[in-house]
């Protein structure tokens, strides 16, 4: 990676290699800043630094710069609660945390200064550890070694030779390690520009909340020729193209994973000839396994294995994966050329790989954050009222929680104890929508041991749920007490 930097500062050094709304960065001038910024590094002995600013200019260099000295980058999500913030920098050992503080900018950086956190020692290790959405209150660090994550990249650019990709637009957070490895080093390998806006230039806030109008005006004014979008992201720029707010015909590639993509969503960006390419991986395999692509894609599949990655259907059904595999969690060590990647999955004749269901409970938002129902469940279910709950938000915008009561709650109460639990969770896995049923489940929805059937459950009222997703309120408590069992 960082040999590919130097390659493109004495062959085009003039070429534009980052932009921003306020600033651009040739690639002589990027790699000029990468490597001072890495001499700061070096010079106070920084170990393991967290990445806690916004897509920007700093956040790459900071990256960069972090692998330049082989040490531990630690991408800390903005949209993380402060207690995971804490958490995840206190289990990563991060002795140093780069951050917008106000203060004079760091050698190397525009607005942004590094500053020490922790007096905690640790080896100097070339790791990223890029943490999970939270599949739990407690967040896990997966940890990727350097050069499998270069491993990653190189298999992209093969990919991105056919398609003369020259601009790409960083939409996702870099935090995410999917817009990290196939939006940044992949095209810093390649040579191309890459255009960096914040979350606030691009429409986004917070994990999930989107400004379609301003989203519509980034596109418009970058031009962008690819992008990596979540399917929430998808449906806003097919909706805003169909609607002539978006002008997307500069595209040649926008690469969708994250979750669960609708096949009519799909065709629906094919008729206003949006070149859409659905792929899937997980973070623990360097968040990129498979991948449609042109003339080579199959309705209703992730496409095939990328060249660094390896896919097999074990004798239960679950994929697996080998490659560019992740070293372990942290504080514990992979063992084995194979990951069990939690999916059920199948692999036709010719290589395609369809994803038909998730071994865990764990679902998706549509913005590609994942959620584990039990977490937001435990917190609600502390309230004497409460006799069950479920929690659901597959491949949506909002998530909705049905509620069993003991007793009658009404919908003040409802809406204070929804709040309250809330305040708690970040905003990817807050409750956005609440169902009261009104009668108790019967014991065919309930295991041996009390738990609720997810499948069965959602099977169950899954009208129902349809229905409440329609309404246009943010707290209609009115539930299904016409459809009680």
């Amino acid at each position: 990676m960082i040999q590919a930097l130097e390659d493109h500062a004495r062959v085009q050094p003039e070429a534009i290699a980052l932009t921003s709304p306020s600033t651009s960065l040739t690639y002589a001038e990027l790699y000029q800043r990468v490597v001072a910024l890495a001499e700061v590094l070096a010079e106070r002995d920084i170990r393991r630094l967290g990445i806690g600013v916004g897509n920007g200019l700093d956040w790459i260099l900071a990256d960069l710069a972090g692998m330049m000295s082989g040490i531990g980058v630690v991408p800390v999500p903005t949209y993380f609660t402060p207690g995971q913030v804490d958490y995840l920098l206190d289990s990563a050992r991060a002795d140093y945390l780069l951050s917008e503080t106000g203060s004079s900018p760091t050698t190397g950086l525009f607005g942004s200064s590094i500053k020490q956190i922790s007096d905690q020692t640790v080896n100097k290790e070339p790791v990223k550890i890029t943490f999970t959405s939270g599949s739990t209150g407690a967040p896990k660090g997966v940890v990727l070694r350097h050069d499998k994550l270069f491993t990653i990249a190189r298999s992209i650019v093969q990919m991105m030779e056919q398609l003369d990709i020259g601009k790409h637009l960083c939409v996702l957070p870099l935090a995410t390690l999917l817009e990290n490895i196939a939006g940044v080093y992949a095209p810093l390998m390649k040579g191309i520009e890459i255009c960096v806006p914040n979350g606030e230039e691009v429409g986004l806030s917070g994990s999930s909340g989107l400004d379609p109008t301003q989203f519509a005006g980034c596109i418009n004014q970058s031009r962008p020729e690819s992008m990596i979008l979540v399917p929430q992201l998808l449906l806003a720029t097919v909706t805003l193209t169909e609607l002539g707010i978006m002008n997307s015909k500069d595209l040649k590639m926008v690469a969708v994973g994250g979750g669960k993509v609708a096949e009519n969503l799909i065709d629906k960006a094919s008729e206003l000839e949006i070149p859409v390419y659905q792929g899937y991986g997980l973070s623990e395999a360097g968040s990129v396994v498979t991948l449609n692509l042109p003339g080579e894609q199959r309705k209703g599949s992730v496409g095939k294995a990328l060249s660094h990655a390896d896919i097999r259907v074990s004798e239960k059904g679950e994929l697996e994966v080998s490659g560019a595999l992740m070293e372990g969690y942290l504080g514990e060590q992979r063992s084995g050329d194979w990951l069990q990647t939690g999916d059920f999955g199948s692999i036709d004749e010719d290589g395609f790989v369809y994803i038909t269901g998730r071994i865990k409970n764990t679902f998706i938002t549509s913005y590609g954050r994942n959620v584990h129902p039990e977490w937001v469940e435990a917190e609600f279910l502390q309230f004497p009222a409460v006799g069950q709950c479920l929690f659901y938000g597959e491949a949506r915008d909002e998530n909705l929680l049905l509620v069993w009561p003991r007793f009658p709650i009404d919908p003040a109460t409802l809406k204070e104890m929804t709040s309250e639990v809330n305040e708690g969770l970040p905003d990817y896995a807050r409750i956005h929508r609440v169902m009261i049923v009104e009668q108790p489940l019967s014991e065919e929805f309930i295991t041996g041991n009390g738990r609720l059937k997810r499948s069965e459950v959602i099977g169950r009222y899954r009208a129902d749920i349809e229905n409440q997703y329609q309404r246009k309120t943010d707290f209609d408590t009115s539930g299904l007490a016409a459809n009680v069992l």
